[in-house]
């Protein structure tokens, strides 16, 4: 696996705000390249929470997995930004939430 991405997605839980760092990877299999991310926070009610993503089609795909997965776990997900050339871009909104959980 290689390093795909990185971005930072800040979101909303319990009065506080959480900002998440997460590197994507990207995995090579037969011509394919699928990427996987993971991150963990803790919060007051549960020791550590873990975010996994796997087999996504790209780095938006990612963020908007990421984001379903915070909502369902009562986070506010707010706004975004990615690296280019190992600086960080602009925040962006966070994806609206159009799913059910991934």
């Amino acid at each position: 696996m290689q390093e795909h991405a990185r971005f930072q997605l800040e979101s909303a839980k319990l009065g506080r705000i959480v900002v998440f760092q997460v590197t994507v990877y990207a995995r090579v299999v037969r011509r394919k390249t699928t990427l996987y991310a993971e991150t963990q926070c803790a919060d007051p009610y549960h020791n550590v929470i873990q975010f996994i993503i796997r087999d996504a089609e790209s780095t938006e795909n990612i963020i908007e997995r990421f984001s379903i997965q915070l909502r369902h776990r009562g986070f506010d997900p707010l706004r975004y930004r990615l690296t280019v050339d190992d600086v960080w871009g602009p925040w962006e909104s966070a994806p609206e939430d159009n799913h059910s959980v991934a």
